[in-house]
Formats: structure tokens, sequence, C-alpha cells
């Protein structure tokens, strides 16, 4: 039961109080995806401030329309976030005025270059083609909110941001591994090598070892507010030629064209290091695999390598004769 929608002019402030606070949330957890943090809410503040810097609280309320006890807890909000600070002057120092700080100023900046066209575009999506009257409109953008979050909807806009990994991640990655590679049944992803090798796929000190043994290798991690959803290894070998491998994505987010993202964020990475030929090896078997990268523009070598039988720290094969196709694909 829902009192709000059933009683749609008698409580219509209520609902779209409701609404307009599952935006702000929804819209604040999207522009963290993009690395910028500020608190849900509140960039209309840090934009007054920009416009009209040293404002009193008093004077922010009047511009927000809000009341200054609301104004009040915002403003200390925004000040544990290092983003505006309170400064007196040295005439009155009963007057305290809010200017914004460094870490402000480049949220702006932020939010002028990537928050603002991200939203735009998200909230132009989630409302095209609305139709009948104001209330049947907020009921199928509350219908199409449940459907698919406003961080969902633009998961495609963002370009995925590519790191390192860091130490205390390892053992997300490695999990990221398995179920990728490794997971049976309804769990299983299309990338899952499971009937055709046995065992994991990484343990945490393979992996270590494996950097360990190969200095100049760099396992890169793209990380949302839900943890590690992706990663690849990316290593020069020789002539420009970077090897890519172990490439993988949450099997839940295989579908949302997250793998073409990666991919070629790693490959960017590669070629802003001096990289003109990206390389890899494919399980000869994985015939849809193979057909998807060579639509994103790899290419075979006709050269083979055989699986490590006598390694099984990277799984045991299941069948015998098991070998790798070797992919390249030019970076230039």
């Amino acid at each position: 039961m829902d009192i709000l929608s059933d009683m749609p002019y008698a409580f219509l402030g209520s609902r779209l109080k409701r609404l307009a606070e599952q935006m702000q949330a929804e819209a604040s957890a999207l522009v963290q995806n993009t690395g910028i943090h500020v608190p849900p809410g509140l960039y209309p503040v840090l934009m007054v401030l920009d416009k009209q810097p040293g404002l009193t609280i008093s004077e922010l309320a009047r511009y927000a329309r809000v009341s200054q006890p609301a104004m009040t807890s915002s403003i200390n909000r925004l000040i544990r976030a290092g983003l505006v600070r309170r400064q007196s002057e040295d005439n009155d120092r009963r007057k305290t005025f809010i200017r914004l700080t460094a870490a402000g100023k480049t949220a702006i900046v932020q939010g002028e270059q990537v928050a603002w066209p991200l939203l735009g575009n998200v909230v132009q999506e989630l409302t095209a083609g609305l139709s009948g009257n104001f209330i049947e409109q907020i009921t199928q953008i509350e219908k199409r909110l449940a459907e698919r979050s406003l961080p969902e909807r633009g998961e495609r806009y963002i370009n995925l941001d590519l790191r390192p990994m860091a130490e205390n991640e390892i053992p997300a990655v490695v999990s990221l591994l398995n179920r990728a590679y490794r997971s049976g049944g309804e769990e299983a992803g299309w990338t899952t090598e499971a009937g055709l090798l046995d065992g994991e796929r990484m343990s945490e000190q393979t992996l270590r070892e494996e950097l360990a043994d190969k200095p100049h290798a760099t396992v890169l991690v793209w990380k949302t507010a839900n943890g590690i959803n992706g990663c690849v290894w990316v290593e020069p070998v020789e002539n420009d030629v970077w090897y890519l491998g172990s490439l993988a994505i949450t099997p839940s987010l295989q579908n949302a064209q997250y793998g073409r993202r990666l991919l070629a964020a790693a490959e960017q990475w590669c070629r802003l290091r001096g990289g003109k030929t990206a390389q890899m090896t494919v399980l000869q078997v994985r015939d849809s695999l193979i057909a998807w990268y060579l639509r994103r523009g790899y290419r075979r070598t006709g050269e083979t390598e055989p699986f490590p039988t006598d390694d099984t720290r990277f799984g045991i094969p299941t069948q015998p004769g098991l070998l790798f196709d070797v992919l390249t694909k030019s970076l230039v």
C-alpha cells in the first residue's frame, strides 16, 4: 500500500518531497561514481558561493529559499567535507561569512565539466516522453526510477576511471576474478571458464607472486561506490607491446557494455605510456570470447601457446590439449 499514491492530490507535497529526496540521493551516488564527492543536494549552495563569494548564512538561506537552521546544517556538512570555511571580517568580528575553500572551487569546476552535464543527460533521458497530467507524469517517473535508478542510467555516460590496485584491494580483486571466470550456475557470467577449468582462477598468494616476479606489471581496477567492479592486468613486454590479461567485470554487469569500456580504458592507459600494440591470449575453445575481441579490433596472429598444465595455480584443465590463441591490436 502506498498512501501517497492512493491519495495523489491530498498528499501531493509529501509525494513530491519523497521523490525529491530519492532523486537527490541517487544523483549524489551517480556523481560519486565519477570520483566527485559533494554531500547530496549541496551543489546549489556551492554554486551560489561561487557567484557571490562571502555570504552570511542568512543571505544564503534567502538565496536558497530555505530556513536559516536548514542552511546552517548544510553549511556544517560542507565544512566537514572541507568545501567551505567560515571567515570573520577584520572590522566586524561578530559577522561571519562563508567562503569556498580550494577543494570547493575544484568541486565547482568538476561539476561544470562532469557532474552537471552527466545529470542533465540522465534526467533528460528519465523524463523523455512523459504523457498525461502532472500526477500521471510523477507516477511514470517513480516507475522508471524503480526499474532503473539514476546511477544505473548514468553508467553508460561515465568513462571508466582506472587506477592501480592498492595492496589492501588484493582480496577484492581475487574475489572478482574467481567470480568472473569460475562461477557456475545462475551466478555465472558469459566469461566463465567453468567446465573447462577447475579450481581457482586466482589466489591472493598467486597474485602477489606474479606481481613480485613482474615488477613492471600493474593491475588496474575500476571502483565505484559499490566496490571494485572491474580489473585488468597490463604489462609492457617488448618493442612497445603491452600485454593485457585477467580482464574481469562483475558478472551481474557483464551485459551492460562495461567490458568494452574497461578494455578501451586499459588500452588508453597503455597508449599514454608509449604502447603501440596490445597483445593477449585467449583459450582457443572460447569462440564467443574471441569473436568479442575481434569485434573490438583484435586479430589472430596464428600463434598459439599451450595451457600450463604443470602450473595449477590458475586452474586445472578438464580436457587435454587446451591452447591459447595469441591476439594483437594496433594502438596507434
